[in-house]
């Protein structure tokens, strides 16, 4: 009897195993087969193209033709799956060019709407606006002006202009917001911006721009803070809309809620603005008064309004501010996840920025969280934790004379820019940004070799030799 049970039991055991087995497999094959589904979705492409390649093949020569045809699409289709980035640069050179494409077309087809019709006059199809204003001409412009960029941009785009253009795109939340940038005022910003926000109240463009340009105008009151309420809720995982709350919240007096908003504005890691979707559509506007593309591309750049950039930097200072105010009542924890949050949101702003202004703010936001924090670390005689901050900071300078060398040296190199120059530096920024973009140009790369070679070690340079 107790063998019979003994044998009973092995039997259970095996049984039980191979149920095991089975299920393990079949839940590495699935791991497997979804690892996979992308690469085979285009293998399987691939193989029917190839397919039809033996059947055109197997039918008279008249065929060849269509046999090139579908090998091209196999070599192209192979290319895709093995060159990822190139889909990236496409998209881009989509983005950047689609607009004016679209534009020329409808112009061509006769297709502008009445209302533009009538301001335009009679459309001749294929015709295209000389440029007025390229390159040379822009630099003559800004020598007389004493090199007042913004005064550049009032005297090319009016406001009857920025009107007629918007006129003709009043469908797309963003030429709103690019409209409000370009306005001669802010009150008329205002405007733009508000009108835009009932038009288009999923917009994140439009809403970052209404809830910057009421901060920066004083104007903070339940609406404002709403508005970035409401930028959170459309892009959970972008910290901007965190500080615009933050912001907001100091501003009326609720600080627990600023330090709570500050605190997931450090958790979050992505910063994201739309400027440069911006810069493109101001881009546009320029070129419709006569600018060369170049030129319009430059200028819509050199001009972009940041000023969600020095709102963060003020929300840095303050939360600054009240991290020494807690250290002060002993409240040591606080203020370190204070200064921590404020170096976070430093960090991101300098990784996830096109330009250098992105960098400077990141590094100082950088910089006071983490001299704030040394200072706690100090207070309480963390050894080990002052001198990681150190390490960390000297870091940071290093960066911050590296930045140094390349605006000193960007000034020159400027005024020497064909339109090529200015168009390849622009797209370079936009693609791989401003700090990669530099290191690319000969003169700048120069000065930061021999910044580098004659810095001694943790002794920040930036004064390049006199030629």
């Amino acid at each position: 009897m107790k063998r019979a049970m003994y044998i009973a039991a092995v039997v259970l055991f095996a049984a039980i195993m191979c149920v095991f087995a089975v299920a393990m497999k079949t839940m590495s094959s699935r791991n497997a087969r979804a690892a996979a589904t992308e690469r085979e979705r285009l293998d399987q492409t691939i193989l029917d193209l190839q397919g039809q390649v033996r059947q055109v093949k197997a039918q008279d020569k008249s065929s060849r033709l269509k046999v090139n045809q579908l090998q091209d699409a196999i070599v192209l289709l192979t290319e895709q799956r093995n060159q990822d980035r190139q889909v990236i640069k496409d998209l881009w050179a989509l983005l950047a060019t689609g607009t004016r494409r679209e534009k020329e077309a409808n112009i061509e087809d006769d297709k502008l709407t009445p209302t533009a019709k009538d301001k335009e006059g009679p459309a001749r199809p294929g015709e295209k606006k000389d440029a007025k204003y390229d390159v040379d001409a822009l630099k003559k412009m800004l020598a007389s002006s004493g090199g007042n960029l913004d005064a550049a941009v009032h005297q090319i785009v009016t406001a009857e202009a920025i009107d007629r253009t918007l006129q003709e795109h009043a469908g797309q939340p963003n030429y709103w917001a690019a409209a409000a940038s370009l306005a001669p005022d802010q009150a008329t910003a205002l405007e733009y911006l508000k009108e835009a926000a009932e038009l288009y109240p999923d917009s994140p463009a439009v809403l970052s721009a209404l809830v910057s340009a009421q901060i920066a105008a004083g104007q903070v009151d339940e609406s404002t803070l709403a508005y970035a309420s409401e930028l959170k809720r459309l892009d959970p995982t972008n910290a901007l809309g965190d500080c615009y709350a933050a912001q907001c919240q100091l501003q009326t007096g609720d600080v627990a809620g600023a330090l709570q908003s500050l605190a997931q504005a450090g958790a979050k890691g992505r910063f994201s603005d739309d400027r440069i979707g911006m810069l493109m559509t101001r881009r546009d506007y320029l070129l419709d008064e006569g600018l060369s593309d170049a030129a319009s591309l430059g200028l819509s750049a050199f001009t972009l309004p940041l000023e969600h950039l020095a709102m963060i930097r003020q929300l840095g200072n303050q939360s600054l501010d009240q991290a020494r105010v807690s250290a002060t009542a002993g409240q040591m924890d606080q203020a370190l996840k204070i200064a921590e949050d404020v170096t976070s949101i430093g960090q991101t702003v300098s990784s996830s920025g096109r330009f250098l202004v992105h960098d400077r703010v990141g590094i100082a936001l950088q910089q006071g969280g983490l001299t704030e924090q040394r200072q706690i670390y100090a207070a309480l005689g963390d050894t080990a934790k002052t001198q990681e901050i150190d390490a960390k900071l000297q870091v940071i300078q290093e960066r911050s004379a590296t930045i140094d060398t390349m605006a000193q040296g960007f000034g020159s190199v400027m005024a020497k820019m064909t339109e090529e120059d200015l168009a390849a530096y622009v797209d370079g920024t936009i693609l791989n940004g401003e700090f990669a973009t530099l290191q690319g140009i000969q003169e700048i790369a120069q000065a930061l070799q021999w910044a580098q070679a004659s810095r001694p070690k943790g002794t920040p340079q930036t004064t390049p030799p006199k030629k």
